[in-house]
């Protein structure tokens, strides 16, 4: 699904671009003053129910609720994004009145790293909303999302009109990220295009507050594959067009170009019932060893488990970003799959491992 972000357009939006990370905010940091508004008192009526009902003492059932409502409120971090980029008031309030720019993110892929981490679409009523025992104490993943849509993902009606999507932290900060989840950026109608139409005091200015043109954000990002697109007005009409224009470093060096060892004892040839040639392990391993962030192979096998789902056989890589991850990147491949991708990626005269 894409997703964007719109930005202010100084160096430090730039800055997070070029070292692949986003900035979670805690939920004070934001321009509602309502977020993460949500109300308790129906579960402390509840509580007190049970405990003159069942004369029981609730002191830990208490301590728990007190406890996960504060987290909520004091650890969360939201990073808000849109479903267009197209968005006149979101141009106006977040890319500094169209002289900023527009971020887009695969969200899938953004989301990649972020186990610990939910995306929602952003939920509009007009009161707050209210929690009971039943929302707290089903413990499942989803009954949490659910939690958290209540908590983090509800707003006032009066912001319906932003359409918001959000990702939802467990901890606010700098959240890092596979840098192929940004697909393209969208340069406002008012974003400089070269260094010499910014202002002269312009490098004086701190980061948060200095501003960067369109040649400055080619150039940092330069081997990434990223699209660039100008926003332009629509004539006689209150729309906007968006045309792709040309990347002024599409020669340079390809970002995090590697090409690692791969220890082939740490492949798993065996077909488990299938019938796949030794070949497709080879060239899986050739593919996985480019990829940008694999450091060292933990396992290439058959997946047992999704060839027998998908009823084909499906062949897993898995593999470490440094020496200090402790859960491995997985990644899984039908046959096409990988003939596709070998053949991508010009290895198709190349034997596998060769």
């Amino acid at each position: 699904m894409k997703v964007y972000k719109y930005r202010y357009g100084t160096q430090r939006d730039l800055n997070s671009l070029k070292d692949d990370y986003f900035y979670a905010p805690h939920p004070s940091r934001l321009n509602d003053p309502f977020e993460n508004l949500f109300l308790e008192d129906q579960i402390h009526h509840q509580i007190e129910l049970l405990e003159k009902t069942y004369a029981q003492d609730v002191a830990n059932l208490k301590d728990c609720v007190n406890n996960l409502c504060n987290k909520i409120r004091e650890k969360v971090g939201i990073y808000s994004l849109s479903k267009t980029a197209m968005h006149e008031l979101l141009w106006a309030y977040y890319a500094d009145s169209h002289a900023g720019f527009c971020i887009e993110y695969d969200l899938e892929k953004l989301m990649e790293w972020t186990s610990s981490s939910i995306s929602l679409d952003v939920m509009y009523q007009d009161v707050a909303p209210k929690l009971d025992l039943k929302k707290l104490l089903n413990n499942d993943n989803k009954s949490f999302q659910k939690l958290l849509q209540y908590t983090s993902g509800t707003k006032s009606t009066s912001w319906a009109h932003e359409q918001e999507i959000r990702i939802v932290t467990d901890n606010y900060g700098r959240v890092q990220y596979d840098f192929r989840a940004v697909k393209a950026i969208y340069f406002g109608l008012r974003m400089p295009k070269t260094i010499q139409d910014l202002s002269s005091q312009n490098e004086e200015l701190p980061e948060t507050a200095a501003k960067v043109c369109q040649e400055q954000v080619m150039e940092e990002l330069q081997g990434r594959g990223i699209k660039y697109y100008q926003i332009e007005l629509e004539p006689n009409s209150y729309r906007f067009n968006c045309i792709e224009i040309e990347d002024l470093y599409k020669d340079g060096t390809k970002y995090k170009d590697t090409l690692k060892f791969i220890d082939k004892s740490c492949i798993d040839y065996n077909g488990y019932a299938w019938d796949v040639s030794s070949d497709y392990f080879d060239k899986v391993a050739e593919i996985i060893r480019r990829d940008p962030y694999f450091d060292y192979l933990n396992s290439i096998a058959i997946s047992t488990y999704q060839s027998e789902i998908r009823n084909e056989p499906i062949i897993f890589a898995s593999f470490y970003k440094n020496k200090e991850d402790i859960i491995p990147i997985k990644i899984y491949f039908n046959l096409d799959e990988i003939d596709n991708v070998y053949r991508r990626l010009g290895l198709n005269e190349k034997s596998p491992l060769s």
